[in-house]
């Protein structure tokens, strides 16, 4: 005779309580993991910007100056094709893979109209170039230009700091304000290629040429100035954590461009300190670290409460949103004399 067994399941109470206790485990436990793939995130971009600070370094050692930030007249160029080399990524810029004496963004060179490498080569993602906090890592610059060739390019999330543009003090307090002697901007560590001389008073005249940087032009000390900063998700333009797909039509409603997003353009480096709209009107919102990351703003990155910075002594460092503007005025200038301290960022 066979004899009935009853089995013990689960009752729904009790399945209902063990999902609940499931839940509360995952809630406790997915902000540390995210907290943890952020910090993780947050020091591979430290360490992307160390890695570009120590290619500086070794190009200034190998030819005794420092890279310009860009070249605006041909062959136009960022300073990034001028690293690579020192990034053991000189098979970029080859004689097979970019020709240094045309423009970044050319497949044919204008002057020969002979196929050229450039615009296939400024399309290549460089992994040294991108934050691991971007929510869109691999991006592309498509800035339509019917007179000198569209400008299509892989883009990054650093820049080379130019210096302060006399704008900065609109937004600073009277105590604060910054004398410019009648120029537009205090130059930064890296000057463009066509840099006129940074502290003459507007009128004067001086001839356009490369003044070659050095770290002994860095007056300031190069542990009180910044070579590279964040501006992160260009050419979407991000204010606060709101982002606007990049649109670089002028006339169209969706009007919307942070300029210089690829990592080839010389529109890469800024003066920071200006509120210009690509699209015609004025950046809005308080001038702080992660406001916006428009062309000329400040600073920007996807970090939590701050972002990273080169600095031109070799190391990296995490300044804080809450920094004070006149601050980040100070060590954005390479001679400005002025005096920080250690608690001042």
């Amino acid at each position: 005779m066979k004899m009935l067994v009853r089995r013990r399941a689960f009752t729904l109470v009790e399945l209902l309580v063990v999902m609940a206790i499931i839940a509360v485990l995952v809630a406790l436990l997915l902000p540390a993991v995210q907290k943890a793939r952020e910090a993780a995130s947050r020091a591979s971009c430290s360490n992307n910007l160390r890695q570009i600070a120590l290619a500086m370094h070794n190009h200034e050692n190998a030819l005794s100056y420092l890279p310009a930030s860009k070249r605006t007249t041909k062959p136009q160029r960022s300073w990034a094709p001028d690293i690579l080399p020192f990034l053991e990524q000189a098979n970029m810029v080859s004689d097979a893979n970019y020709d240094l004496d045309c423009n970044w963004w050319r497949d044919t060179d204008e002057a020969t109209m002979t196929a050229i490498p450039n615009g296939t080569t400024a399309k290549k993602h460089i992994r040294a170039f991108i934050c691991p906090s971007t929510p869109i890592p691999e991006r592309i610059q498509n800035k339509l230009d019917s007179s000198a060739g569209d400008k299509v390019g892989a883009c990054g999330d650093y820049f080379a700091v130019e210096g302060v543009s006399s704008a900065i003090n609109t937004d600073l307090p009277t105590a604060y304000q910054i004398n410019f002697n009648g120029a537009s901007f205090l130059a930064g560590a890296l000057r463009p290629f066509e840099d006129a001389n940074p502290n003459i008073p507007t009128g004067n005249t001086y001839p356009y040429a490369f003044r070659k940087t050095t770290f002994k032009s860095i007056t300031d000390g190069t542990s009180n100035t910044i070579l590279m900063g964040e501006c992160a998700g260009r050419e979407d333009v991000w204010r606060g954590r709101v982002m606007r797909p990049a649109v670089a039509d002028t006339m169209s409603a969706n009007c919307a461009r942070a300029r210089g997003g690829a990592w080839a353009t010389n529109d890469n480096p800024y003066t920071i300190g200006a509120r210009v709209d690509w699209c015609g009107g004025t950046i809005p919102g308080k001038m702080k670290i992660n406001s916006s990351n428009e062309y000329g703003f400040l600073f920007y990155s996807f970090h939590d409460r701050g972002a990273n910075f080169a600095i031109a002594d070799g190391s990296v460092e995490f300044i804080s949103d809450k920094v004070a503007l006149w601050v980040l005025a100070a060590l954005s200038t390479r001679s400005g004399g002025e005096a920080l301290s250690a608690t001042d960022y």
